[in-house]
C-alpha cells in the first residue's frame, strides 16, 4: 500500500529524461523545518480531462500513489481520483504505506528512529514501474513513537504507517543541489505484523534434529501367524 493525500500548488509542464510529460507541484511547509517539496504529477486515467483543467498556480486535491525514482532521486504522484480545486488555505498532506522494514539506521539521537520500508505498488508502464518492484521509503519517528518502534520493528518486518511526507535539500561543497524525500511518522500512526524480536529470532534459530531411518519392523512368517494351538488331525471326518 502507498497512498497519499495533499494539497499542492499547480506548477508548470515539463518532460522526463525519458520524455515523460509531467506537471510540476509543490507543497509548502508543513512546520519551520524541511524545505518546500517539489513533487512531479503523472497523467492517469482516473484523472482524467481534470489533469490539465487547471492553471498555474491553482490549489488542487490530489489523491494517489507515489513512486520514488531511484534514478533521477524524484518523486511522482499518480492520481488514482479525479483532482479537485481547493481554496488556498486548505493544507493537508497525509502518506499511508504498508511492507517490510529495510534497514535501520544506527541511532544519531536517544529520540529519533531512522529506517526504510519496503512497499510494493501497482505497475504502472509511464514510470517503468512493475508489481515486481519494491519501492523505498525513507522513515523518521521522534519522542516516545521512536522509543516504541525502535522495540517494535526489525529488518523484515511487516507494518503499516500513517505520516507526513516531508522534503530536505542543501547544496554540496561543488555547488549541486541535493535533497530526499522522506515520511515522518505521525504519533501512534503505525501497526506491526508478525512474531515480536525474540520469538522471531527463536523461530529462525532453532535447530531440527538429525533425522535417523528406522528399519520398518520385521514382519512374523506365515506359520506365526497360526493359532498355536493348530494341529494336524487326520481322524477330522469329511
Amino acid at each position: 500500500m502507498n497512498l497519499i493525500m495533499i494539497s499542492a500548488k499547480l506548477g508548470g509542464e515539463t518532460t522526463t529524461a525519458n520524455g515523460l510529460r509531467v506537471l510540476q507541484i509543490t507543497v509548502p511547509l508543513m512546520d519551520k523545518k524541511g524545505s518546500i517539496m517539489p513533487l512531479y504529477l503523472v497523467p492517469s486515467m482516473a484523472a482524467g480531462e481534470t489533469f490539465g483543467a487547471f492553471a498555474e498556480g491553482s490549489q488542487i486535491l490530489i489523491n494517489g500513489r507515489l513512486y520514488p525514482n531511484r534514478n533521477d532521486g524524484k518523486m511522482y504522484v499518480v492520481p488514482n481520483q479525479p483532482l479537485q480545486g481547493i481554496p488556498k488555505e486548505v493544507s493537508l498532506n497525509q502518506v499511508c504505506l504498508a511492507g517490510g522494514i529495510g534497514y535501520i539506521n544506527d541511532p544519531k539521537m536517544d529520540d529519533l528512529f531512522e529506517c526504510s520500508i519496503m512497499v510494493k505498488g501497482p505497475s504502472n508502464n509511464l514510470l517503468n514501474h512493475s508489481w515486481s518492484t519494491s519501492m523505498p521509503f525513507r522513515l523518521e519517528s521522534w519522542k516516545d513513537d521512536a522509543q516504541r518502534l525502535k522495540n517494535l520493528v526489525y529488518k523484515g518486518r511487516q507494518v503499516a504507517v500513517g505520516g507526513v511526507l516531508r522534503y530536505s535539500s542543501w547544496t554540496a561543497e561543488d555547488g549541486t543541489h541535493k535533497g530526499f524525500y522522506s515520511v515522518r511518522v505521525r504519533s501512534s500512526q503505525y501497526s506491526v505484523f508478525g512474531k515480536n524480536q525474540a520469538k522471531f529470532e527463536e523461530a529462525t534459530q532453532v535447530e531440527t534434529a538429525p533425522v535417523v531411518k528406522q528399519a520398518p519392523p520385521k514382519l512374523p512368517l506365515q506359520q506365526d501367524l497360526a493359532p498355536s494351538s493348530f494341529e494336524a488331525n487326520d481322524d477330522i471326518p469329511f
